[in-house]
C-alpha cells in the first residue's frame, strides 16, 4: 500500500503553494521470512569472476590487444605531432625568425 496524500482545500494562494501532507507511517507487510525470500542465494563474487578470466582467457589475447593498443596510439599520435609542427611553423612565421 502506498502512502496516502491529504490535500487541504483552502481558498488562499498560500495554501495552494504548500506541499500536500503525506502519511509517513507506512510499513511494509511481513512475508514471514527474516530477510526476504532471496537473501540466501549467493552468486560468484566479482573477485572469483576476475580470477577465472585472468587465469584462462587473458593470456590468449594479450599480444593481440597490445598490438591493437599500439596501433591506436600511433593513430592518435601522428595528428598531434602534425598539429604541433603546424603551430611551431605559425609561431616562426609570426615572429619573423
Amino acid at each position: 500500500m502506498k502512502p496516502t496524500m491529504q490535500i487541504e482545500n483552502e481558498g488562499s494562494v498560500r495554501a495552494a503553494r504548500r506541499f500536500p501532507a503525506v502519511d509517513f507511517n507506512y510499513q511494509a507487510m511481513s512475508t514471514g521470512h527474516s530477510g526476504g525470500c532471496c537473501a540466501h542465494l549467493r552468486g560468484p563474487s566479482f573477485r572469483n569472476i576476475s580470477r577465472a578470466y585472468f587465469d584462462t582467457e587473458e593470456n590468449n589475447y594479450f599480444l593481440v590487444e597490445a598490438a591493437v593498443y599500439a596501433a591506436f596510439m600511433l593513430t592518435a599520435a601522428l595528428p598531434l605531432i602534425n598539429g604541433a609542427s603546424a603551430v611551431l611553423n605559425l609561431i616562426r612565421s609570426c615572429a619573423g625568425i
